[in-house]
């Protein structure tokens, strides 16, 4: 058994060591609130950063689908060798001219052959063509590409929410954990006054030895709870700095407030939230925009089956020579405008079936829109309900708390008096600490109750 003077040094020490989490360490750091908490992961998390980068390529891909209906200017230049020149066989129209009396008619061949261009040709012009119809599917396109940049963001909003929250819920580990320190400490310190008041009464000879083992064997039963306590502590820590992306050398420790706070979602009806659900929900309104695009994508199919209508002008000059010494004077411009139709006679009813999967697409979103809102439903009810239960178990285990604090001081007096017994201070001691747990845990849960009822609700842009 220890002495009492050892056992006192080494109780003061643990709760020295408990007390002060960051003992024997460097100093802290960075300091964080849950304000600090969520700025950092917001500007430092990789995958939003990656997010917000799609949102960008998504904004370049409406930029993109607007050069379908704009017009395309393309210029060219070309110089050809020919390195033997194509003869071509003709009749000779000026022998059919001319009368069989005509001297030298008989000699002259019915037909000649004559060579066309010469070996050096030089191109060099400009065309022009404006698509004028393509059945709808430029406006389409252009309409799909905004659909799908709007789908993106929510995305992207829905990575900030979950992040935010998945913040939230690493700090309030901690504000725990800490808080879990607090009465370990504190039931670490009843356990020491109880064994010296105890040890005080058998010295007295009004307590037998039987109590001040009881006494001794309670408070070393609290020590490996304290010591857990405090590993717990920094286990939370480590989790929050790989949360915020901070070097593992960063020496943190979190400050705030581990306590009830009202909260106006408590007024709010189960049918208000969730229609603020279906209004606000990121994944909801992303669906939204899906299902736009699927209906759009059958217009884009039905468009193949339209005529395509399209405008061309080329400018354009030439030359010809057998040497390469072009000169200006040896071009001649040439000045063309042209309308043209494109109308789709048979694809091999390829057509037909991209117009068949278009609508089928269309159908499956359509069914995919009533199970996600059911199932969104369902979730918005369950957090709140879950929301509802935390905030009313908290006010249970605050009663309980102080119900348990009272039964102790009296049970320490009566004990003094001795109209109690030892194993009742030890009981109540115990119902203490449960309570305070019970109690610390209400808090972290009701807490995350509040930032998740939000989440659901798609409304959750930064701290409470």
């Amino acid at each position: 058994m220890f002495t009492h003077k050892i056992l006192t040094k080494l109780i003061f020490a643990l709760v020295l060591a408990v007390m002060l989490p960051t003992a024997g360490r460097a100093e802290t750091d960075l300091q964080l609130s849950l304000e600090k908490c969520v700025e950092i992961a917001l500007e430092k998390n990789p995958q939003l950063k990656m997010a917000e980068k799609e949102v960008t390529k998504a904004r370049v891909s409406v930029g993109q689908a607007y050069s379908t209906i704009l017009p395309q200017v393309t210029g060219s230049a070309s110089l050809q060798r020919a390195w033997e020149i194509q003869q071509n066989t003709l009749p000779n129209f000026i022998k059919s001219m001319l009368p069989p009396t005509f001297p030298g008619y008989n000699e002259m061949p019915d037909f000649v052959s004559m060579a066309f261009g010469l070996e050096n040709t030089a191109v060099a012009g400009v065309t022009l063509t404006q698509p004028l119809f393509l059945g709808g599917a430029g406006i389409t396109a252009i309409k799909m590409a905004n659909a799908g940049r709007r789908a993106i963001e929510q995305s992207l909003e829905l990575k900030r929410q979950t992040l935010i929250y998945n913040t939230v819920n690493a700090y309030y580990a901690c504000l725990l954990s800490k808080e879990v320190i607090r009465v370990q400490a504190e039931a670490l310190k009843q356990a020491l006054t109880n064994f010296e008041m105890v040890e005080k009464n058998y010295n007295a000879g009004s307590a037998s030895g039987f109590d001040k083992m009881r006494a001794e064997v309670t408070l070393a039963g609290v020590q490996p709870a304290v010591i857990t306590a405090r590993n717990n502590y920094h286990s939370a820590l480590t989790a929050l700095r790989m949360m915020l992306g901070l070097d593992k050398d960063t020496v943190i420790d979190v400050s705030g407030e581990f306590n009830y706070v009202e909260d106006d979602f408590a007024d709010k009806s189960l049918a208000k939230i969730q229609q603020m659900a279906i209004e606000k929900r990121p994944e909801l309104i992303a669906l939204y925009e899906q299902k736009y695009i699927a209906n759009k994508n059958v217009a884009m199919a039905r468009s193949s089956f339209m005529p395509k209508l399209f405008f061309q002008t080329d400018y354009s000059y030439m030359a010809m020579r057998d040497d390469m010494n072009f000169e200006g004077n040896n071009f001649s411009k040439g000045f063309t405008s042209a309308v043209s139709m494109q109308i789709p006679l048979f694809t091999g009813l390829y057509n037909a079936r991209e117009y068949q999967k278009a609508k089928l697409d269309y159908q499956i979103m359509l069914d995919t829109e009533k199970q996600v809102n059911d199932g969104l439903m369902a979730e918005v009810e369950i957090v709140y309900n879950r929301f509802r239960e935390t905030r009313e178990k908290l006010t249970a285990t605050l009663r309980s708390v102080e119900l348990a604090e009272e039964t102790l001081r009296l049970s320490n007096l009566m004990y003094e008096e001795g109209t109690n017994t030892q194993l009742d201070v030890i009981s109540t001691q115990s119902a203490l600490t449960s309570a305070q747990m019970v109690h610390a845990a209400s808090i972290y849960q009701y807490q995350l109750a509040r930032y998740q009822l939000r989440k659901v609700t798609g409304i959750l842009k930064n701290t409470l």
